[in-house]
């Protein structure tokens, strides 16, 4: 729509245009392509232009240089869209805490920018399964204190989500392709050992010849040794997930933000949440079949039988007769989340085909 914009107004310039012509190519480099802006012929092409170079300035990792362009920009819309575009493109370059003080400017777009920064938090080489758990927690503190200054004022819930999802993410750098599941760390209490159980359940299932939420449970408790195995390179971290659709009553209950914009129930113990991410885990594991939750819908701790509960109505069967499960649990199952859980899976036909959304924009 811009670009037709752009076309369309520069159709009615005089031949003689100006250096600032549309139709001739704009600069590519941002700082010049910034000073080129002032000298188009129409404000709406200026603030257009303004725009990209935010952004080019962004994927160059020059914070306040594009905070400068934006600043020229006039208020509303377009200033908003201004620091989402810069926002983004910064988190994409690797540049977290600068690129949330751009997305705390995003207005309407700023969910969409936290998603997209936070996602995008490097993996801190110094940090890994290893590390021992008291340094990982001070490190998240740090890095929490960043994320509050950087949203500090941001409006409509900003803050409170763009640190849930830097710190999810947190956790999941930890773990995730690094070759080895050491426990240890996903033992800590509070959000940070949710984050690093997230992650730690994730490599564990990867890793582990036969994976299940007893072996991973196995190696948290210590019982086994940890797995170890090849290293991911960069930009194949990728695994299945799904956006969450909460069941009524879970509405209140504490989760933690997984990878690709869906959330998981955070349980009531370590323990227990280990065994909700285990879950987890094991659905992002493309080959997990439905069979492998069903077991798990009738546990005893209600937000583990809720989460089985929507796994079982995602994942793909191999030879259960899915539909007839699910409409025996929809009937007879005391739990009336889980209840809604299969009815949601009945009515939606959720499980065909197997979710699959493809990489998360700016996915590692």
């Amino acid at each position: 729509m811009r670009l037709l914009l752009a076309i369309a107004l520069a159709g009615c310039q005089p031949d003689d245009a100006s250096p600032g012509d549309p139709l001739g190519p704009w600069p590519t480099e941002p700082h010049t392509l910034a000073t080129f802006c002032p000298s188009l012929p129409y404000p709406e092409l200026v603030t257009t232009c303004r725009v990209q170079a935010a952004a080019d300035l962004g994927r160059a990792g020059e914070s306040d240089a594009a905070w400068a362009v934006c600043a020229s920009v006039p208020a509303g819309t377009w200033y908003e869209e201004c620091h989402f575009r810069a926002g983004e493109e910064l988190g994409r370059a690797g540049a977290t805490l600068p690129a949330l003080r751009h997305c705390r400017e995003a207005g309407w777009f700023g969910r969409n920018c936290l998603t997209h920064a936070g996602w995008n938090l490097p993996a801190d080489p110094e940090l890994g399964p290893d590390t021992p758990p008291a340094t990982l927690a001070t490190a998240a503190e740090e890095l929490d204190a960043g994320v509050q200054q950087a949203l500090a004022g941001a409006a409509d819930g900003l803050p409170g989500e763009g640190r849930d999802i830097v710190l999810a993410r947190y956790g999941y750098n930890v773990f995730v392709g690094r070759g080895r599941a050491t426990p240890e760390a996903a033992r800590l209490d509070g959000a940070v050992g949710a984050a690093l159980r997230t992650g730690f359940a994730i490599e564990a299932a990867r890793l582990l010849p036969e994976p299940s939420v007893e072996a991973i449970l196995d190696v948290w408790r210590g019982e086994t040794p940890p797995p170890e195995g090849p290293p991911l390179p960069p930009g194949s971290r990728m695994g299945r997930y799904a956006q969450r659709v909460l069941a009524p009553g879970e509405r209140g209950a504490p989760f933690a933000p997984t990878f690709g914009g869906g959330a998981r129930l955070i349980g009531v113990s370590p323990e227990e949440d280990v065994t909700i991410a285990a879950l987890e885990a094991l659905f992002w594991r493309e080959d997990t079949a439905a069979e492998a939750f069903l077991p798990w819908v009738d546990d005893p701790r209600e937000r583990v039988r809720w989460t089985a509960a929507r796994l079982v109505r995602l994942a793909p069967p191999e030879t259960l007769d899915l539909p007839a499960v699910l409409t025996r649990i929809a009937e007879t199952h005391p739990d009336e989340n889980v209840r809604w859980q299969a009815r949601n899976g009945l009515e939606n036909r959720t499980w065909e085909p197997p979710p699959r959304p493809g990489a998360h924009p700016g996915a590692p």
